[in-house]
């Protein structure tokens, strides 16, 4: 009998084993899930944790690094690779980053199957922006955008694109930013959005580019609101930043400064090099231009020691920009010089490539994926539409369209034939207006400078040697003083003549330095107006010959201030970039009635020449209210020297 049980006793022990085992395979797999669960959920904090504690960040990024080693949990341990490249990113150097990534990218098994691979191509590319490489930094954002829309990762996909529209920022293309940040905020309208100040933020810095600092201001006010309710301190401080820069481009310096040193405050507590390094550069910009030059390079030696250190190539060479221009302005023209060629050999060093045309087929293809779908449906509507309509009509359409066609195209042909000598005459009329206008403009030019050459070679070192003939002369002490000193103030005359005809620092150095130079003697001159520059110019190789017209008409329309508007404050605007070149002289005088006073004989004369470069001259003024000119180009061509 108990040997007929044994079997039965065996079958019950190992039912008793089998579910032993399935409890405990059970317990394990459910533990395994909360585990993963939680080291999800510290994931998800360490990017705001990075925004505003950075100390508990890089606490979060441990605890994930451990658990997801003891538990083997691969999204983990991939995570935790993505944030040793950030971090590398954050306080290395761009190349270490990207070095990083490609290991992590060639060496994770499996990382194409992971939610984060997207992460790595986007950090990628930031890598690139940093290192003013922006045709592979639009490369790499591209792969990521396929990839987010592949695994229909929405949040992955707006990371890339604020990505692609911060790579426009830096590439100084504005507009364009502008319409990639938009588009994220009209993705993601709630105020509860993670990277709301971040995005706010970054418009407000466009329109700083495109000297809207109204519109810079609304949304750099809306950044710092959103990055406080969030506790953000790097969008505090980027929003501070940007609300500084809008304030003193329009002359509230010491509110700017104000705005700049709570932002460097900012920064520091979240260790963010290459932004600390901008809260320099702009403090330096600011104090250079309220005569503070000491200050100025103090800040920028700063900015200039933390770029150089973490290599951040975009900030190191605004700091030798800054410095040399600090150097110029305390006349040690040495150092300036010096940081003029370091800067020249960093550009020649860090060569960003044709990297204008990747960007543009990059915005043209997310402007062609973004109507997709509309247009998919447009068409099923009008295929739906034109099956309705019956082949008798599908004839008749195409035989009205075809005989309108013959027609249009008859009569386009006959006008065409009739207009195009008129049309071609017109314009060689107009060509050789043009450069007639632009030859006498030439000569006179030349003629200037030749003046200009006699008078400071020739007629002023004669002067210079008859008052040394005289010094040396014996007879009357007190007479020989007097020619002497009539003799000294001739050759001062002949000397700012000379200059007056033709600028030394026009010809070498630009239309900035030569206005910088002209309001500086006007101040110096000691009358009761006084004269301030605010300037937005991007670049300064325009056109010499419409340099020369803008030039000349500073020259006329303060001269016409100094005569006759008895004023005290005269503000000149000078803004060059690629839409336009514009010089506005604004002062607080007595005004005069336009419609009783025509333009003088000077601007007459600069009025063709205005015109010649499609430009404009406006003048508005009215009686006690004082006036305002503004002179306009658009489309200022760039500098084509002439012989």
């Amino acid at each position: 009998m108990a040997l007929q049980q044994l079997p039965f006793i065996k079958c019950k022990v190992l039912a008793i084993v089998f579910l032993v085992f399935s409890f405990s395979s059970i317990a394990s797999a459910q533990n395994a899930n909360t585990q993963a669960s939680n080291i999800d959920s510290l994931i998800a904090q360490v990017p705001g944790l990075m925004r505003s504690d950075k100390k508990l960040a890089l606490q979060r990024m441990q605890q994930i690094q451990a658990l997801s080693t003891k538990f083997n949990y691969k999204h983990g341990l991939i995570e935790s690779a993505f944030f040793r490249s950030w971090l590398t990113y954050r306080y290395g150097s761009a190349d270490q980053c990207i070095k990083s990534i490609d290991s992590a990218i060639k060496n994770i098994p499996n990382l194409s199957s992971d939610a984060a691979e997207v992460k790595f191509y986007i950090l990628k590319g930031q890598c690139f922006v940093k290192k003013t490489q922006f045709d592979q930094a639009v490369n790499n954002f591209s792969t990521a955008i396929k990839i987010a829309e592949r695994k229909k990762d929405f949040a992955s996909k707006t990371g890339a694109l604020i990505s692609v529209g911060w790579a426009y920022m830096e590439d100084s293309k504005p507009k364009e930013a502008i319409g990639f940040f938009s588009e994220v905020l009209s993705l993601n309208p709630e105020k509860t959005y993670s990277n709301r100040a971040l995005v706010l933020c970054n418009i407000a810095a466009c329109y700083n580019i495109l000297a809207n600092y109204t519109a810079a201001e609304k949304y750099a006010l809306q950044g710092v609101e959103a990055a406080r309710a969030s506790g953000s301190m790097v969008d505090l401080a980027n929003g501070l930043n940007i609300l500084a820069r809008s304030n003193y481009q329009r002359g509230k310096f010491d509110k700017a400064i104000v705005y700049l040193k709570e932002a460097s405050k900012a920064r520091e507590k979240v260790e963010d090099p290459a932004m600390l390094a901008s809260d320099y550069l702009e403090l330096a910009d600011v104090y250079l231009k309220t005569k503070q030059a000491d200050q100025a390079i103090l800040y920028a030696k700063k900015a200039e020691a933390i770029s150089y250190v973490n290599k951040i190539d975009l900030k190191l060479a605004n700091a030798y920009e800054a410095l040399a221009g600090g150097f110029t302005a305390i006349g040690d023209y040495k150092n300036a010089n010096r940081y003029y060629q370091k800067l020249l050999a960093h550009k020649d060093s860090t060569g960003t490539g044709n990297y204008s045309k990747a960007l543009a087929e990059l915005q043209v293809k997310f402007a062609t994926e973004k109507k997709v779908t509309e247009n998919l449906k447009l068409k099923e509507e009008n295929l739906e539409s034109k099956l309705s309509i019956s082949n008798k009509q599908k004839w008749l359409i195409i035989l009205i369209a075809g005989l309108l066609g013959v027609v249009a195209s008859a009569l386009y042909i006959f006008y065409l034939t009739r207009s195009k000598y008129r049309i071609q005459r017109a314009l060689e009329q107009l060509n050789e207006q043009k450069n007639r206008t632009l030859a006498v403009m030439q000569t006179e030019e030349s003629e200037r400078r030749r003046i200009a050459g006699d008078l400071h070679d020739g007629v002023c070192q004669m002067l210079v040697a008859a008052s040394l003939q005289l010094k040396n002369a014996k007879g009357d002490e007190q007479k020989l003083a007097k020619i002497d000193g009539l003799l000294d103030q001739a050759t001062a005359e002949v000397r700012a003549v000379s200059h007056q005809m033709t600028p030394e620092l026009l010809l070498n150095y630009g239309l900035l330095m030569a206005i910088q130079q002209g309001i500086e003697r006007l101040n110096d001159a000691q009358n009761k107006s006084k004269f301030t520059l605010f300037e937005h110019v991007e670049f300064e190789d325009i056109d010499e010959m419409l340099a020369v017209v803008m030039y000349r008409a500073f020259q006329e329309l303060t001269n016409n201030v100094l005569k006759h508007a008895n004023a005290t404050a005269v503000s000149v605007h000078l803004i060059v970039n690629e839409e336009e070149a514009l010089l506005m002289i604004e002062d607080n005088g007595g005004g005069f009635d336009s419609n009783a006073n025509k333009f003088g004989l000077g601007l007459k004369n600069l009025e063709s020449r205005i015109k010649l470069y499609g430009g404009g001259l406006n003048i508005d003024t009215m009686v006690g209210k004082g006036t305002t000119s503004i002179l306009k180009f658009k489309s200022p061509t760039r500098k084509n020297v002439l012989v």
